[in-house]
């Protein structure tokens, strides 16, 4: 009695579940995605498809319920976002700055690893180990840091 008891509950979980993803508003996942981009990202430089296809790049003013105020050369353009997916923001400076930062991280750790792991190693050996260790940490810090992110403003649930 009580496994008969497990499997309906389970069922009728199943089914509530499967019935509110149904029912779920795809609009009202893309207005609350729409607001999160205006609130996270206002004044920060992006970049999008248009509907022509056709890639729009500026600074981001301001998030209306049909348009996205995109600031190019100082003049504020309204776009249609109707049609726009994603939208990407660039890597910026200071994210250049970290992927130096971790190669110079690199290049010291592969240095003293070179000083720690011989005893009384050449000149050769340490600049090796010190251009292996940057090398692997400005790839890493590439990998890593300097990617644009993408900002999924679509109406699609993923789960």
């Amino acid at each position: 009695m009580n496994n008969i008891k497990k499997t309906f509950l389970v069922a009728f979980i199943g089914w509530a579940v499967l019935a509110g993803q149904a029912g779920s508003d795809l609009q009202v996942i893309r207005n609350i995605r729409l607001e999160n981009l205006k609130r996270d990202y206002s004044g920060t430089a992006i970049r999008f498809m248009g509907s022509n296809s056709r890639s729009i790049q500026g600074v981001l003013l301001d998030v209306t319920e049909k348009n996205m105020i995109i600031s190019e050369h100082g003049t504020p353009v309204p776009y249609d976002h109707s049609g726009v997916n994603h939208v990407f923001v660039d890597p910026e400076f200071k994210d250049l700055i970290m992927v130096f930062g971790l190669g110079a991280l690199g290049g010291v750790s592969g240095y003293l690893g070179a000083i720690i792991g011989r005893s009384n190693p050449d000149a050769n050996m340490k600049g090796v180990a010190f251009s292996l260790g940057a090398g692997l940490g400005l790839r890493a810090g590439y990998k890593t840091f300097y990617k644009p992110i993408k900002i999924d403003i679509s109406g699609k649930a993923r789960g």
